[in-house]
C-alpha cells in the first residue's frame, strides 16, 4: 500500500486560532495532500516566480476562478524552499483581511509537489497601475487611495505578529473595480510563533528587493527587522508614486542598489522631484524611508493616519509653469483660480493710463489672485513672469470643496476678504500707492 505525501508541521501565527488546540504536536499537526488535483482545470500560465509559478485555473466543485500556485518541480527535494512555500500558503491563509488574497486550499499533487490555491485577482500590479498614470493630481490622489489600503493590510498583518519583508509595488494589485490586494507573503517573518512551527525558520542574509529594502534588511539580520523594516517598504513605495523615482537613486546592477540599502544612502525625494511633492508629503515620505528606524513611524497605523490627514486635507494641487514674460493673470479679467509661487519670480502691475504701475516682485511661497478669486471680481493686476515660474494652482471648485463655502468657513474667509478689499479702497481714496499696502491687500 502506498503512502500519500503529506506537509510538514502547521506554522501557526500565534493568536490565530487553527482547527484544535493551538497546543497539537508537531507529529500530529499534518494535513494530509491529495492526488492529482482532478477537481481542478488548469490554463495557460499567468506569472513565474523566483521558485514557483502561476495558473489560472477553475475549480469544477465550487465553480469558480481560481489562481494556482505551485512549487517548481527542482526545488521539491530542499527542505528550505519546499517548507518556506508552504510556510507561504499557510501565513496567507491565515491573514483573513479584505485587502490580502484568501488562500482557498493547500496540497500536495502526485508528484510531491506543494501547492495552493486562491483567488483569482481580475487587475493590473500597482507598478503597473504607475506606469499607465502620468505624474499628477490624479495619479496621486487614486495613489494614495491605494496606500491606505496596502497599509491597512500590513497594519493587521503587523497585529497578527507577521512582517511582510517584501513591499513593493510588483507585489500589489490594483484590481479592476478598486480592490486593492497585497500578494506575496513568501519572505514574511513570524514576530510570534510557536516552538512546533519549524516550517518557517529565520534565515541570516537580505531579504527582500534591493530597490525597496530598507537598510537593517541590506544587512542581514533577521533580530533587527521589525514592523519598522515594512515602514520603510511603505515609504519607498509612496517615494515612487509621488516622483516616479526610487529612493536609493538610478537604476544600477542590484550589487550596486544593495550597497546603496546598505550605507542608507537615499537621495532626498526633492532632489529626485524637485518643486513637485507637496512639503507635507515629503516630511512623510522622508521620516518613513529614514535610514534609522528610531527615527521612522514606529508602526504602519502612524504613517497611515498622516497619509490620511494629508488626503482629508485637500494638500495636493495642480501645477503649471509659465516661460519669462508670459502673462498669467490679466487686470481686468474675472478671476477663476488663484496662485502660489512654487519657483521663480513674478512682476505685479496694473495700467495706469499708457504707463505700467509696478506693484511688487513676488517670490516663491507667495500666493496671488486670491482676492478676485473669492470675491469673483475683475483683477486689479496684472501678474507676468519674470523668469521660469512654477505655481501650484487653486481653481473656484477646489477651494469651495476646501472651504465648505455654504458652511461657517466659507462665510468667514469671504467675509475676510471684504474687509480687506474696503480697507484697500481707503488707502486709494487717501492717495497712496498701491505698492505701499500690506502683501495681502495688495493681493
Amino acid at each position: 500500500m502506498s503512502s500519500r505525501p503529506s506537509l510538514p508541521p502547521v506554522c501557526v501565527i500565534e493568536s490565530i486560532p487553527v482547527a484544535g488546540d493551538n497546543e497539537i504536536p508537531a507529529d500530529q499537526a499534518r494535513l494530509d495532500g491529495i492526488p492529482t488535483p482532478t477537481h481542478l482545470r488548469l490554463e495557460h500560465e499567468l506569472g513565474r516566480g523566483a521558485m514557483g509559478h502561476v495558473h489560472p485555473a477553475i475549480d469544477r466543485n465550487l465553480l469558480r476562478h481560481v489562481a494556482l500556485k505551485r512549487l517548481d518541480r527542482e526545488y521539491v527535494d530542499s527542505p528550505d524552499y519546499r517548507n518556506g512555500f508552504i510556510a507561504e500558503a499557510q501565513i496567507t491563509g491565515q491573514l483573513e483581511h479584505p485587502n490580502i488574497v484568501p488562500v482557498h486550499e493547500l496540497s500536495i499533487d502526485e508528484h510531491g509537489v506543494p501547492f495552493f490555491t486562491m483567488k483569482l485577482v481580475q487587475g493590473v500590479s500597482l507598478s503597473r497601475w504607475m506606469e499607465s498614470q502620468a505624474l499628477g493630481p490624479e495619479r496621486l490622489e487614486r495613489g494614495l487611495e491605494i496606500m491606505v489600503k496596502v497599509c491597512d493590510a500590513v497594519a493587521y498583518a503587523h497585529h497578527r505578529g507577521v512582517i511582510h519583508r517584501d513591499l513593493k509595488p510588483d507585489n500589489v494589485m490594483v484590481a479592476d473595480f478598486g480592490q486593492v490586494y497585497l500578494m506575496d507573503w513568501g519572505l514574511a517573518r513570524l514576530t510570534k510563533t510557536h516552538p512546533a512551527s519549524s516550517a518557517h525558520k529565520d534565515q541570516s542574509g537580505p531579504v527582500g528587493t534591493p530597490a525597496y529594502m530598507a537598510p537593517e534588511q541590506a544587512r542581514g539580520v533577521p533580530q533587527d527587522m521589525d514592523e519598522r523594516t515594512d515602514v520603510f517598504g511603505l515609504g519607498a513605495m509612496l517615494y515612487e508614486l509621488v516622483s516616479g523615482q526610487l529612493p536609493y537613486g538610478k537604476p544600477a546592477p542590484a550589487r550596486v542598489i544593495m550597497l546603496r540599502a546598505h550605507l542608507g544612502e537615499i537621495v532626498p525625494v526633492e532632489t529626485a522631484a524637485p518643486g513637485m511633492v507637496p512639503r507635507y508629503l515629503q516630511s512623510i515620505i522622508e521620516r518613513a524611508t529614514n535610514p534609522d528606524p528610531a527615527l521612522r513611524y514606529q508602526s504602519v497605523v502612524e504613517l497611515q493616519q498622516d497619509i490620511r490627514t494629508f488626503l482629508r486635507g485637500g494638500l495636493y494641487l495642480p501645477r503649471r509653469s509659465f516661460q519669462p514674460g508670459e502673462l498669467i493673470v490679466r487686470e481686468g479679467d474675472v478671476g477663476d483660480a488663484a496662485y502660489m509661487i512654487v519657483s521663480g519670480r513674478c512682476h505685479a502691475f496694473r495700467n495706469v493710463g499708457t504707463e505700467k504701475e509696478s506693484l511688487a516682485v513676488m517670490t516663491a511661497g507667495e500666493v496671488f489672485g486670491e482676492m478676485s478669486l473669492l470675491l469673483g471680481e475683475p483683477r486689479a493686476a496684472s501678474v507676468e513672469a519674470v523668469d521660469p515660474v512654477t505655481t501650484l494652482v487653486l481653481d473656484a471648485h477646489t477651494l469651495s470643496e476646501g472651504l465648505d463655502v455654504d458652511g461657517w468657513t466659507g462665510a468667514l474667509v469671504r467675509a475676510l476678504a471684504h474687509r480687506f478689499r474696503e480697507l484697500e479702497h481707503q488707502f486709494r481714496s487717501a492717495g497712496l500707492r498701491r505698492s505701499t499696502l500690506p502683501p495681502l491687500i495688495r493681493s
